[in-house]
């Protein structure tokens, strides 16, 4: 069989073929008929969760404080866009009461022609700021949660009588999905809160957290986002195709929690197995290898234990410039990163975290890597073996596992949440405690 890869705007990835009697499946997330998004996206607006629909949650002189998550997430702000401001407007806010700030967490700043798609036909007419989670004069600080954790969050939030959080729900690593108050915690928040989570997250495996709402740190970071103020959200669920098949509008959990049993039936597939050999692309999280990293989130829960994980990804930036350390520190198994932390010698945990949940991953399979933006000796030093292109990493790999290896090829795996009948050991329980 063929296999493509759905790279639109990177033709240095050429195509492989599979043998036909080696191949478990093809999975990609679903593509659903027949959706008339106009009419989902006033379905949502029209019947919030448990909140009033957004012309009367505002006052008419409330300053609105609208936060944007950033060019690497796929959120169709432009489409949305016209339905949030039409309700403001219904409202009587006028346009110098709102205000937008871009959700970047640790990301970089997004560039101005990035802005003019996310924003569309809006660019231009609103304030808008760039949100720096290094800036410690940026920061406000609204409490601590129950934990004690430290609720540090851009100062907007603190300045503005309303906060909108526009957003997108799909399987997520560190929160088990996207979307709600995550455009808080981390998307505008200090360090605190990040490193609390992302350090947390990155002791367990991906199955225990992916696909699941109902996680510590999602908890936490819900609570936290109450404290610091959020009032709103506007989330939308997209299929393969990115057609909006779902608004969810209102309360910043229940909407939420809404949207994640919508999110779990577009992106779950079902293998029968795991795989001796894992294909997966990373499309739609392909800027970099912070942002590819999700393939190989998803792909382990697809491979078996031992097995070959191949990650395709173009990552024309690279490795991860927001997070030097990656490549100052390399892979390590996730017992000395535990350790190093424990000593502090690592002032990102961010990166840290990253690199734990890596390690776990190549501890679990082996790992080859297709990326022309990325540098042989660069994959290697982060644990990967390299390919320059699918065909040669399927030969590598059935040279490690057999020729009478199956193959499974994951796409999209930027969202995709594998799921398998038979579940082994490995994503039984957390690795630390």
């Amino acid at each position: 069989m063929r296999v493509e890869f759905n790279y639109p705007n990177y033709r240095d990835i050429p195509p492989c073929e599979i043998p036909d009697d080696r191949l478990i499946g093809v999975y990609r997330p679903q593509t659903l008929p027949d959706i008339d998004e106009p009419r989902v996206l006033e379905t949502g607006f029209q019947l919030p969760y448990e909140a009033p629909v957004l012309n009367r949650a505002v006052g008419p002189h409330d300053r609105v404080l609208i936060i944007i998550d950033d060019a690497s997430r796929g959120t169709p702000v432009a489409k949305i866009l016209p339905y949030v401001l039409a309700e403001l407007a219904a409202a009587g806010t006028p346009d110098d009461h709102v205000q937008f700030l871009t959700a970047q967490g640790t990301h970089r700043r997004i560039t101005d022609d990035e802005l003019r798609l996310k924003l569309g036909e809006f660019h231009g007419r609103f304030e808008i700021h760039q949100h720096d989670w290094k800036d410690e004069s940026l920061m406000h600080e609204f409490g601590r949660t129950k934990d004690g954790t430290r609720v540090t969050a851009n100062r907007l939030l603190a300045q503005a009588d309303f906060v909108l959080g526009i957003g997108s729900i799909v399987p997520h690593r560190v929160k088990g999905f996207s979307g709600g108050a995550k455009i808080i915690f981390p998307g505008v928040s200090g360090k605190e809160m990040m490193y609390r989570n992302q350090w947390e997250a990155s002791m367990r495996l991906s199955e225990t957290v992916m696909g699941e709402p109902e996680n510590s740190m999602r908890l936490r970071m819900e609570e936290a986002a109450q404290i610091a103020g959020l009032r709103h959200i506007v989330n939308v669920v997209s299929d393969a195709d990115g057609k909006i098949v779902g608004c969810l509008v209102g309360h910043p959990v229940n909407a939420h929690r809404a949207g994640c049993a919508l999110s779990r039936e577009v992106f779950m597939v079902r293998l029968p197995q795991r795989a001796d050999i894992v294909l997966i692309d990373a499309y739609p999280a392909d800027r970099d290898f912070w942002q590819s990293a999700k393939a190989a989130y998803a792909g382990t829960m697809a491979v078996r234990e031992g097995g070959t994980l191949i990650t395709v990804a173009p990552n024309p930036e690279g490795v991860a410039d927001n997070h030097p350390n990656l490549m100052q520190i390399g892979y390590r198994h996730q017992a000395e990163i535990v350790q190093m932390v424990q000593r502090g010698e690592i002032e990102d945990l961010v990166g840290a975290a990253i690199l734990s949940d890596i390690a776990q991953i190549i501890d679990h399979a082996d790992c080859i890597m297709v990326s022309p933006g990325v540098r042989p000796d660069e994959a290697e030093r982060l644990g990967f073996r390299y390919a320059n292109d699918c065909q040669e990493a399927l030969e590598m790999a059935f040279q490690r596992q057999g020729r009478d290896a199956r193959v499974a090829v994951l796409h999209q795996g930027g969202h995709i949440l594998p799921a398998t009948s038979a579940r082994t050991s490995h994503g039984a329980q957390r690795i630390f405690h």
